[in-house]
C-alpha cells in the first residue's frame, strides 16, 4: 500500500501530520465515477483554524480519522471507468458537498447543501472521505469544475470561498444592481470573505458598498478592500457604525447587510443599519456551530426585515464564481498572501490565525 503525508483531523479534535494511504481509483465510495487528483494547493480556511489551537467549543469533528482541507486546487491524475467530464491533465477545483440523498425537498430544489436527510458536515467530503492537505485526494466527477487557463493554480485556492460569496449575495440575498450593502467583518470568516463579497457585489453592479473592521485591519485588510472597490471602510473602534451608516444613507439605512463576524453586537447592529424592507444575512458564527445573541424582534417586525442564513454552495454558485474569476470581474491574485509546504503546516496555521497582514494562506502538499 502506497503511503503519503496528510494533515489528519481526528474525532477527538487533534490535528496531526501523519502517514495515510494514497487513495486508489475504484477503492472508494465515489467509484466508478471517481477521480484521483494531485493536489496543487489547499487553502487554510477559518474552519481549519478552529480545529487547531483555538477554542473548539461548538466545532464539529469527523467521525473517523480523515485528511482535512477543502479549498482544493488539483490536477487530474487518473479517472474511474465511468468518468466522462474530466481527463488526466485537467486542472480542477472541488465542490465540498459530495453527499446528499437527491430526493428530499431541499435536494429536489437543487439545494444539496442543505439535504434534509444529513447533518450539515456529513455532506462534506473533507469531513467524511478526505480533503486536500495531502499530495493526493479522490473526488466524485460531478463535484469537479475545470479551471479556465487564465486563472492560476494559486488564485484558484480562493474559488471555494468565492463560490460561498456568490451563494450569500446572489443565491440567498438576491442582490441586484444599484442596491446598497454593508459587509460587517472581520472574524475568522470575515477576514477574507468581506473582500470577496465586496467584489461579487461590485461585479453585479450593487452599491454603494460599505465595509467595517477593527484597528488591526486598517493597514492591510481595509486598505485592500478600498483598493478593490469599497466605497467606504468603517473602523468600528474609531467610528460609530450606526451613526456613520445613517449619515451615508441620509438616515434610510442600507438595502442589505452581510454579517461575517460571529460576534453578538453586529447581530443587533445589522437590524439597526438595514432599511425598512431590507435584508440581513447572518453567517459569521457558523464555523463554531452558531452564536447565541439576543434579538430585538420588534425591529424585525416593524421594519419587515428578511433575515437569511447560508451555508456552503450549490453548483450554480461554482459556475458563477469561476466565470467571475475567469473574466477578471473578481480579482483573486492579491488575496492569497502566503504559501507554505505541508511540513510547515503549524507555522502556516499560526500565521493564518494571528497575523493582521494575512488574508489567505495556501498549503503546497
Amino acid at each position: 500500500m502506497k503511503m503519503m503525508k496528510g494533515l489528519v483531523s481526528h474525532p477527538n479534535g487533534d490535528l496531526t501530520l501523519s502517514e495515510v494511504p494514497v487513495p486508489q481509483i475504484g477503492e472508494n465510495v465515489y467509484a466508478p465515477k471517481d477521480v484521483l487528483l494531485e493536489v496543487k494547493y489547499c487553502g487554510i480556511c477559518g474552519s481549519d483554524i478552529h480545529r487547531w489551537k483555538a477554542d473548539k467549543t461548538g466545532v464539529k469533528f469527523p467521525p473517523r480519522r480523515v485528511v482535512s482541507g477543502h479549498e482544493i486546487v488539483g490536477g487530474v491524475r487518473e479517472v474511474g471507468p465511468q468518468v466522462t467530464r474530466v481527463k488526466p491533465g485537467d486542472r480542477v477545483v472541488c465542490e465540498i458537498v459530495t453527499f446528499y440523498c437527491g430526493h428530499c425537498p431541499a435536494c429536489l430544489e437543487g439545494r444539496y447543501n442543505i439535504c434534509n436527510t444529513l447533518p450539515p458536515m456529513e455532506g462534506r467530503a473533507h469531513f467524511m472521505t478526505g480533503g486536500g492537505f495531502a499530495k493526493y485526494t479522490v473526488w466524485p466527477e460531478q463535484q469537479l469544475h475545470k479551471l479556465p487557463d487564465n486563472v492560476s493554480d494559486l488564485e484558484a485556492v480562493l474559488m471555494e470561498p468565492t463560490a460561498g460569496s456568490v451563494h450569500s449575495i446572489i443565491t440567498r440575498m438576491g442582490m441586484k444592481a444599484g442596491q446598497s450593502v454593508a459587509i460587517l467583518g472581520p472574524g475568522a470568516r470575515g477576514i477574507l470573505m468581506m473582500q470577496l463579497m465586496m467584489q461579487v457585489c461590485r461585479a453585479i453592479g450593487a452599491g454603494p458598498i460599505y465595509l467595517s473592521g477593527l484597528d488591526r485591519d486598517v493597514p492591510v485588510r481595509l486598505a485592500m478592500a478600498k483598493k478593490l472597490g469599497a466605497d467606504e471602510v468603517i473602523n468600528v473602534e474609531k467610528q460609530n457604525l450606526r451613526a456613520r451608516v445613517a449619515e451615508l444613507t441620509q438616515g434610510r439605512g442600507v438595502d442589505a447587510v452581510l454579517e461575517n463576524t460571529g460576534s453578538v453586537e453586529p447581530i443587533d447592529e445589522s437590524l439597526d443599519i438595514v432599511r425598512k424592507g431590507g435584508r440581513v444575512l447572518w453567517a459569521g458564527g457558523g464555523i463554531r456551530g452558531g452564536i447565541i445573541a439576543p434579538v430585538d424582534t420588534y425591529k424585525i417586525i416593524v421594519k419587515e426585515i428578511d433575515v437569511i442564513g447560508e451555508i456552503s454552495q450549490i453548483p450554480y454558485d461554482w459556475h458563477t464564481a469561476i466565470s467571475l474569476a475567469g473574466t477578471g470581474r473578481v480579482q483573486l491574485k492579491h488575496l492569497v498572501t502566503h504559501q507554505y509546504d505541508l511540513d510547515r503546516w503549524e507555522e502556516a496555521f499560526d500565521l493564518a490565525a494571528t497575523s493582521n497582514e494575512c488574508l489567505r494562506v495556501a498549503i503546497r502538499p
